[in-house]
């Protein structure tokens, strides 16, 4: 064999050898990505809320079938301790966090630290005030949650009526459904709202709080409106001890609690939301942002009405 055609097959086999390791190179790459167990963060602002329950357990479910790894806190209401648990489960190497925030802008320190350790965000159920870092908000319709119900109100008590609103004003989710209530009533005089009850969400903390305020108010009262149904649930205990229950009670949410209250004849109306949905939606968005594909800056998914005309339409023992 001549010298050139030596040489030309010496830089053959080395450029063959190349590819090849090359080529290893890249599977054993994609064989460890592949492999590597995904870690995501989620946060809710109470589990002491049946819905983030139901909420956390099918973002879970999909999670853990694509073998990946959820972990989930419960800051109990608190937003210094949620900012604190965040912090955690970004030292403990998430890639992805899922957040319900307690207060829409007492969260902004802990998203911009997940933005600095490059972690994307989530939004699940209510926004916040700073999008800082976030990459998609997946929440319900939660304007279109206060104008069903102003519009049941409307029906059922077409002369007028007196409102009492018990709320948590830091979430936005609250804020938004106050909003859709107040906007189909403000032109009707009629209605008028008589007070407000702020910073409670959950049923015993509004039970403690509509006591206080029954006891120190004697102002007439035709309508609840709480804006989930813990907080209707909550009010309705009180006023059973108190005044009875001769009062259209309204709540969003679509738990089983408020629909089997509904069927009873004791609650008027809630609003579903889809929380099966929508931790399945989070999900999906998350793995489609993994796999740099196109997702959605804001993702609503609709509410239900449900009453005492369509409750035998839902099954009241589970969630939608």
């Amino acid at each position: 064999m001549k010298r050139t055609d030596k040489t030309r097959l010496r830089v053959f086999l080395m450029l063959l050898a190349y590819v090849f390791l090359l080529c290893l190179l890249i599977f054993f790459v994609k064989f460890r990505s592949r492999n590597k167990k995904i870690i995501f963060g989620s946060t809710y602002m109470t589990m002491n809320n049946p819905y983030f329950n139901v909420l956390n357990e099918n973002l879970r479910d999909t999670i853990e079938a694509n073998g990946d790894i959820l972990i989930t806190r419960d800051p109990a209401q608190s937003q210094s301790r949620q900012n604190a648990q965040i912090i955690d489960m970004l030292n403990e190497g998430i890639d992805i966090l899922f957040a319900n925030a307690v207060d829409r802008s007492g969260i902004e320190s802990a998203l911009y630290e997940c933005k600095k350790r490059g972690v994307p965000v989530i939004l699940l159920d209510t926004d916040v005030d700073d999008r800082v870092g976030v990459i998609s908000t997946i929440q319900s319709d939660n304007y279109q949650a206060g104008v069903l119900l102003a519009n049941d109100l409307l029906k059922k008590k077409p002369e007028g009526a007196k409102i009492l609103i018990v709320a948590n004003l830091i979430a936005s989710s609250m804020v938004q459904r106050r909003q859709g209530f107040i906007d189909t009533i403000k032109n009707r005089p009629e209605y008028e709202i008589v007070d407000e009850i702020d910073g409670v969400s959950e049923i015993e903390t509004v039970n403690e709080a509509m006591n206080k305020y029954l006891r120190s108010n004697s102002k007439e009262i035709d309508v609840i409106f709480g804006m989930n149904d813990p907080t209707a649930i909550g009010a309705l205990a009180a006023l059973k001890e108190k005044r009875g229950t001769n009062l259209l009670i309204y709540g969003v949410d679509g738990s089983p609690d408020a629909k089997k209250l509904i069927k009873q004849g004791l609650f008027t109306a809630t609003v579903a939301q889809h929380p099966i949905s929508m931790g399945k939606a989070a999900a999906r968005t998350a793995y489609d942002y993994l796999n740099k594909k196109d997702i959605e800056s804001d993702i609503y998914i609709g509410v239900d009405l449900i009453n005492a005309g369509n409750i035998t339409k839902f099954d009241i023992s589970k969630w939608q």
